[in-house]
């Protein structure tokens, strides 16, 4: 959110709260966003603008690096998967309009017949077998491809018929057809553009209720309504969506105001009490699946020690953070990126674990006993990896501040959120520490630990931030994965829980909140914990001219 608070998640509060935000704009920002749709924003309950505020600018058009929270909700209005989340995070045909699990290793989707990419040309079987194979090969670097880890073979078994045969049995490969991972592109236009595929000058060909215009690199993604959309149950009703880059908090709050921006996803968490005094706006709050945290390389001296780790937790003032950062848009955490909302089975057990874990507190005494018993009791210099939205920045600041009585001299390296993506989900891991959002890309807690935690994961497309190995965890995480039954999976996650609290390869800060802004004038669309996934433009509209 998945990659990419990268699930991805962003300020998005949770998802949408606590990662995405930023540097100030300048002037020339605002007059371009108020030069922007204002007459043209409605015109009945069909047609009109929506313009959608995003704090940083998009990575791609391809979907194969849509993973982040400014991506994937471009991206997933464009291209869509075999499968789609409905409201209650249950899985629902899509481009597949049926499919079946043959047998523990096979699964097998029904390809619909009437579906046309934006360019006219029908979707064939060829066409999802060749999108599928894409994200699954190494030589596209995709920032999904982890979710293919256990695919044996992709093949087309009838004119309309695809088979996924996997390697061994996954709990989690239901859910994949769902994601970008799962999402069909023409394979003529990938054949056309090779290697600029999904940028702003070769564009992307999708089958989504709305078609790419075109992208103004670093300020605004515009996409047009999409008038042979193959779902004829409800709309596309809008002519026009704009994903506008509006870095500048004020001016976020201002076009919200104003009505030049009708939505966001991607509000800076101190601003959101300025938003909730608005009297022209809707505000849709829910709890779901994203952790914001700190990451120790601990591939990388000292934080191959537990005790440095450990010195840095204590020296962390988690609930001053939690109060003064995150307010009430989030939830506190422990020492494991799950609260109970996420854990969506055998509920009891979790409770109960969850309950008498620990939490980390501030204790300085503590934080220093455990540093003068690793190989630098004397402090050290290290880098923390983090973008400009406000909740990172803020929290490498917290992380400075808090270990500097300690000796350490914990550096801010601040690059785009193109570059943090990169360098976290493109397998360098060329940091020391990093500050980043993960949202599970499936309603199943084992979304947040097998791609976060298990060693498999340590190179280029894997999640590992931590560059985490123990075998005694990948054990555990592969015994939770490789079976269905929801007991033994349940104990087998809360022990290999119980060792990564233990080992501690993060800092998890909060749990925040996702939260979706929207023009009082707006309807059709009720927020999601996946919502990261959903084609939600398909069927918002307007009602009557904004506020």
């Amino acid at each position: 959110m998945k990659a990419v608070r990268v699930k991805v998640t962003a300020c998005l509060v949770i998802i949408l709260l606590a990662s995405m935000s930023v540097a100030a704009c300048s002037g020339n920002h605002l007059s371009s966003l108020s030069s922007g749709n204002a007459g043209n924003l409605f015109s009945g309950k069909s047609g009109g603008t929506l313009t959608i505020a995003l704090q940083t600018d998009i990575v791609s058009l391809d979907p194969a690096f849509a993973y982040d929270y400014s991506t994937m909700p471009v991206v997933c209005q464009i291209t869509e998967g075999l499968l789609r989340f409905d409201e209650q995070s249950r899985l629902a045909p899509n481009l597949a309009e049926k499919w079946e699990m043959k047998d523990p290793l096979t699964y097998e989707y029904t390809i619909r017949k009437d579906v046309h990419f934006h360019d006219g040309t029908p979707m064939t079987s060829d066409d999802v077998v060749f999108s599928l194979r894409r994200i699954r090969d190494q030589q596209t670097g995709s920032y999904l491809s982890w979710m293919y880890r256990n695919v044996e073979s992709i093949e087309k078994t009838a004119e309309w018929t695809v088979q996924i045969k996997l390697k061994q049995p996954d709990a989690l490969w239901r859910y994949v057809p769902a994601t970008t991972a799962g999402h069909i592109v023409s394979k003529a236009s990938v054949s056309k553009h090779q290697t600029s595929f999904g940028s702003a000058e070769a564009g992307l060909v999708g089958t989504g209720p709305f078609r790419f215009e075109k992208w103004d690199t670093g300020s605004q993604v515009v996409l047009k309504r999409n008038a042979d959309y193959w779902n004829k149950e409800g709309g596309p009703y809008l002519d026009e969506v704009i994903f506008r880059v509006v870095p500048d908090k004020q001016t976020h709050v201002t076009g919200l105001k104003s009505g030049m921006v009708t939505a966001s996803f991607s509000l800076p968490v101190d601003v959101i009490p300025d938003v909730e005094r608005l009297d022209n706006v809707q505000i849709q709050q829910t709890e779901g699946y994203v952790s914001d945290f700190i990451a120790f390389n601990t591939k990388r001296k000292p934080f191959d020690e537990i005790q440095v780790r450990k010195a840095f937790s204590y020296a962390f003032d988690h609930d001053r953070y939690l109060k003064e950062i995150v307010k009430t848009y989030g939830l506190s955490a422990k020492s494991v990126p799950i609260h109970s909302k996420m854990w969506t089975y055998e509920k009891h057990s979790w409770d109960s674990y969850y309950k008498n874990l620990p939490r980390y507190v501030n204790d300085f005494e503590r934080a220093k006993e455990y540093l003068a018993h690793s190989s630098v009791p004397d402090g050290f210099s290290a880098k923390i990896l983090t973008d400009n939205t406000p909740i990172n920045l803020n929290a490498a600041l917290a992380l400075r501040t808090a270990v500097k009585p300690l000796g350490i001299e914990l550096k801010i390296e601040m690059v785009t959120r193109k570059e943090l993506t990169a360098r976290s989900l493109g397998g360098t891991r060329d940091y020391d520490l990093i500050v980043y959002q993960w949202g599970s890309d499936m309603p199943d807690p084992l979304g947040n630990l097998l791609p976060l935690f298990h060693s498999d994961y340590l190179g280029s497309g894997g999640a590992n931030y931590a560059n985490y190995q123990n075998p005694n965890v990948d054990w555990l995480i592969t015994e939770a994965a490789t079976q269905m039954d929801e007991k033994k999976r349940a104990k087998h996650m809360i022990y290999a829980l119980t060792i990564i609290a233990l080992d501690s390869p993060w800092i998890v800060l909060d749990h925040p909140k996702q939260i979706l802004v929207m023009n009082k004038a707006l309807t059709g669309y009720t927020l999601s914990p996946l919502w990261y996934w959903d084609s939600f433009t398909k069927n918002i509209k307007y009602m009557h001219a904004p506020l």
